[in-house]
């Protein structure tokens, strides 16, 4: 029983976590110079952060159950961040011999994804220190 109900949350998060992510790049498409790659790196770098938030206060407080750290970082989290579309956009620009803004692409989602969970898990850290 206790599988079914991981599934279970771990799917009402996706479901949840797909829709914010279309939201998110339809949103990034619409404003002037915004574009599907925007709306990538945006999902990923919001994504990173609230799950390097979510790491450290699930760490250091007890407020969230396991089955719902499971529904938001494997479920939610896991929707909202795009890692094969971002690997899908960056072989397209590769393949149009797009090098400089290829690389560009591929350095800003794992720098300013990999900052955004270190900020926001050192913010939580010493919020709740």
């Amino acid at each position: 029983m206790s599988s079914w109900l991981n599934l279970a949350v771990v799917a009402a998060g996706g479901a949840v976590g797909s829709i914010a992510r279309y939201g998110i790049t339809l949103g990034m498409m619409s404003i002037p110079g915004g574009s599907s790659m925007l709306g990538t790196t945006t999902a990923n770098v919001v994504g990173c952060a609230a799950i390097g938030a979510l790491a450290e206060y699930s760490l250091l407080s007890e407020t969230f159950s396991p089955r719902i750290v499971l529904g938001l970082r494997v479920g939610f989290l896991g929707a909202l961040t795009t890692f094969s579309t971002f690997a899908a956009e960056s072989m397209l620009l590769a393949g149009e011999q797009r090098w400089p803004v290829a690389v560009f692409y591929v350095a800003a989602n794992l720098f300013l994804g990999w900052g955004a969970l270190w900020l926001a898990a050192t913010l939580v850290k010493g919020w709740l220190a």
